[in-house]
């Protein structure tokens, strides 16, 4: 179930400023505060693909929304950015695509990068994750309203008013279109995904093109096309029990013809009941597939280099009107989508993608083509739109959507304002010994509820071989990873840390200010100024002045060491801005500092170019 972002993911400083910026025709200006490099040179691209290419290529630069962008990629369990994949938002002439590349490893600064390029080459060490391509919903400002009528609401969000409450329940289900999908999505909430298609309007078959899937687990006698007549719906007399005892066939109820049916419809239910499909859109992302594969083709590369062969296939039966699902093991080949009446036919794959020519032949007089011709729905279009579960199950309120997608999903609910990160909490309840005390965060320190007496017998103890525990232990355990600190103290730890993650210089500066001790290091010992490259400050400069100053007036050691022996500077030579490096610098880093391991590198050693002021610094005499 989708779940609400960190909020320092996207924060509402980001979006606020991004989005004015953009509004004021400053895209470069936008993408700076959200985090996303362009590198992208118009110039180049009008001389060498003409006025029409740059032109385009700059109107979705205009109209791209970075902190929409960055809201919807894809995400690891930890809410960081996934490094495994590139996503192609818009293709050119000549096998260009203007491609948004994620961070290159998970723990590198959470910026994204978007470039003009073939994705071809190196792009191939990646997964392709051409969704953006076909839901434009998720960065484009002009197309943001498109994810309602994906929910299935022409007028208003199904299950919800324009103002973003709930309907109840003897409101749902009514007339209208979006009634039509409020009474389908609780039949597949039911655990009743066949009599769902059904009642979408779909004939179901089943085809058994592979013998060793065996009759007891698909049966084509499981689904009944006149099970449900969408046009003789009456959701009054609407009987769920009588409903679902439909598909099981005429025999006498409690037989054992009617067993066996019934497990055979339980067997077809949960290979129909993974997909949780978006019935009413299929028609729509079938057109937008359709649409996707001849630009793909017509913008494929010019010359035959293997190297440049475009990622997308060309060679799909795009014309035949078929498109496919994949499930597990299994797909639904969907056709006559654009009549009244749909059909969805469930397939058993072939083993290990292996089709021998009796297989192909069985597809070929089912389809008029074999099933790996047949263009492929990805889930992203095939699937309900994920902010419509989240906002029916509760995991999502309104207000914690991305403004332009509150705006178009509820357009009569007022817009809910930037929320900053909340503060974190200043005493933390830890156990000691027999006893619970309160650990207090006092003006940068971490404050105790001991005597210097009690502490001393504390550091004679640990000093003969023993462990610190309790308040002792949370004390140390913030500044050294090495000590276990009680749960509620990791966590915080954590929480602080996370902001750091995703980059939001503001939320820790507002922390530090609040007075909680800026020397906390991470599991592989750096500290808030080793991690500097991963801040930046609320005009999205990477290189905070007044984070830098503050944590030199809380006695951070501008040359302190991590685990590997690095020092701040190591960090952000390698990963940091120019004008990082720059303060650092003036602050007194030292450039000749050697790290540790077998491989010792002095801070100032790099081939950056944007880096050639440290060459003068390195050979300094003196230094």
């Amino acid at each position: 179930m989708l779940r609400p972002l960190h909020p320092s993911a996207v924060p509402g400083w980001m979006v606020e400023r991004a989005t004015a910026r953009r509004l004021a025709g400053d895209w470069r200006g936008a993408c700076e505060v959200a985090g996303v490099d362009v590198e992208v040179d118009l110039a180049a691209i009008r001389r060498v693909h003409g006025d029409e290419v740059a032109r385009r290529v700059e109107d979705d630069l205009t109209h791209l929304a970075p902190d929409l962008l960055r809201w919807h990629l894809p995400r690891r369990p930890d809410g960081r950015l996934r490094s495994d994949s590139w996503h192609p938002v818009a293709l050119f002439p000549d096998g260009h695509a203007l491609v948004v590349h994620p961070p290159a490893w998970f723990d590198r600064p959470q910026r994204i990068t978007v470039r003009f390029e073939r994705p071809g080459g190196t792009l191939r060490r990646a997964t392709l994750d051409d969704s953006l391509l076909l839901l434009r919903e998720r960065w484009d400002s002009r197309c943001t309203a498109q994810l309602r009528a994906r929910c299935g609401g022409p007028s208003r969000l199904p299950f919800f008013t324009t103002g973003g409450e709930r309907l109840d329940d003897d409101a749902v289900a009514g007339d209208g279109p979006e009634g039509r999908v409020e009474f389908i999505v609780q039949i597949d909430d039911e655990g009743r995904p066949a009599d769902a298609w059904s009642a979408a309007g779909f004939d179901l078959e089943v085809l058994l093109f592979d013998p060793r899937w065996g009759d007891d687990r698909v049966d084509p006698a499981a689904f009944d096309p006149a099970a449900f007549d969408p046009a003789a719906f009456d959701p009054a007399a609407f009987d769920p029990a009588a409903f679902a005892l439909s598909s099981f066939g005429p025999s006498s109820f409690g037989s054992a013809a009617v067993v066996r049916a019934g497990r055979r419809a339980a067997a077809v239910d949960r290979a129909l009941g993974w997909l949780r499909p978006a019935h009413w859109w299929l028609a729509e992302a079938a057109g937008r597939v359709r649409w996707h594969l001849a630009d793909a083709r017509a913008n494929a590369p010019w010359n035959d280099d293997p190297a440049l062969v475009t990622p997308w296939r060309t060679d799909l039966a795009e014309d035949s009107g078929l498109f496919r699902v994949d499930l597990r093991g299994r797909c639904l080949v969907l056709d006559r989508l654009d009549g009244p009446r749909p059909r969805a036919r469930l397939v058993a794959t072939a083993r290990y993608r292996q089709a021998d020519a009796e297989r192909e032949a069985a597809e070929v007089d089912a389809f008029g083509t074999v099933l790996d011709r047949i263009p492929r729905l990805p889930h992203a279009l095939a699937r309900r739109p994920a902010e419509l579960d989240a906002l029916r199950a509760g995991s999502w309120s309104p207000d914690d959507l991305h403004p332009l997608v509150h705006a178009a999903l509820f357009p009569d609910r007022p817009a809910p304002g930037p929320r900053p990160a909340p503060p974190l909490p200043g005493t933390v309840r830890v156990h000691c010994d027999e006893a619970t005390h309160e650990v207090r965060f006092r003006g940068g320190t971490i404050a105790v509820p001991h005597g210097p007496a009690e502490i001393e017998r504390e550091r004679v103890l640990e000093t003969l071989g023993g462990r610190v525990a309790g308040c002792m232990a949370a004390r140390d355990g913030w500044r050294d990873p090495a000590v276990r600190m009680h749960r509620r103290m990791r966590a915080l730890r954590a929480e602080l840390l996370a902001r750091v993650w995703h980059g939001d210089g503001p939320a820790v500066l507002a922390a530090v200010e609040q007075g909680v001790d800026p020397h906390v290091r991470d599991e592989r010992g750096r500290t808030l100024l080793h991690l500097l490259p991963w801040l930046s400050d609320e005009e999205g400069r990477r290189s905070s002045p007044a984070l830098v100053r503050r944590l030199l007036d809380a006695g951070l050691d501008i040359d302190a060491r991590d685990r590997a022996g690095e020092t701040p500077l190591h960090v952000a030579v390698a990963l940091g801005a120019p004008g990082l490096v720059r303060g650092l610098l003036d602050a007194g880093a030292d450039p000749s500092a050697m790290s540790g391991g077998p491989n010792p590198r002095a801070a100032a050693w790099t081939y950056r170019p944007d880096l050639d002021f440290l060459r003068a610094i390195r050979y300094r005499p003196g230094r």
